[in-house]
């Protein structure tokens, strides 16, 4: 508390000089105070934004693929203008036709009365074992498409690695079919180039399904 300099007119100087220390430290304690609780809330933001930013890494595997509840998953949720459920449904169902070679093998449910299709299809890419053997790998996905009125949703999830390998002197030959979590696990690395080949495909089978869905069918020929 600061003192009036009037009210030092009756003190003696020992006295008044005292009482200005006594301010003097009062004031220099609630700067003190009022610091620290500045740093407090400091270190509080600090601390918040890392924890934030290690919830958003952990988002995704290997720091490449969309991870959620221990699966790795694309989903999205897309507004389309004008266009029904039903006109929705029918362009999903032609996606999947002209995508795979044979959509019967790949539709593993078909209810346009909900208005979902979900398939199993794959795509192939190399992965490269070592800097001098390549190994081709198929990629299983399984792939969800829901509709309703100007919107419609995917889902790309149970990714599947499945490939042969062949035997050598000292192994067998064998059939690899791990889901893509679990796979390659030690060499994160290595895996992780492989992991980025995989977005780019699902990628592509996005921007693919985006363009087909957002496409009129002209049905008067």
């Amino acid at each position: 508390m600061f003192c009036n300099v009037g009210q030092f007119g009756n003190l003696k100087p020992a006295t008044a000089y005292t009482l200005t220390l006594a301010a003097i430290s009062e004031t220099f304690d609630n700067i003190m105070t009022i610091m620290e609780r500045t740093f407090a809330r400091l270190f509080v933001l600090i601390i918040s934004m890392i924890y934030i930013n290690l919830s958003i890494a952990q988002q995704k595997l290997l720091d490449v693929l969309p991870f959620k509840d221990g699966k790795v998953i694309y989903t999205e949720v897309v507004e389309v203008d004008s266009a029904s459920s039903v006109q929705l449904y029918d362009r999903a169902k032609r996606w999947f036709v002209h995508t795979y070679n044979s959509s019967k093998d790949v539709i593993q449910l078909d209810d346009k009365e909900k208005g979902e299709i979900i398939g199993k299809g794959f795509f192939q890419d190399t992965w490269m074992v070592t800097f001098y053997a390549g190994q081709n790998v198929n990629v299983w996905q399984t792939i969800r498409v829901q509709v309703k009125d100007f919107k419609y949703r995917y889902e790309i999830t149970d990714f599947i690695m499945r490939y042969y390998v062949s035997p050598s002197e000292s192994t067998r030959g064998r059939d690899i079919d791990l889901p893509v979590e679990e796979w390659n696990k030690g060499r994160d690395a290595n895996t992780q180039k492989f992991y980025l080949k995989i977005d780019d495909n699902v990628k592509a089978l996005i921007t693919s399904l985006k363009d087909a869905m957002n496409q009129a069918v002209d049905e008067e020929w």
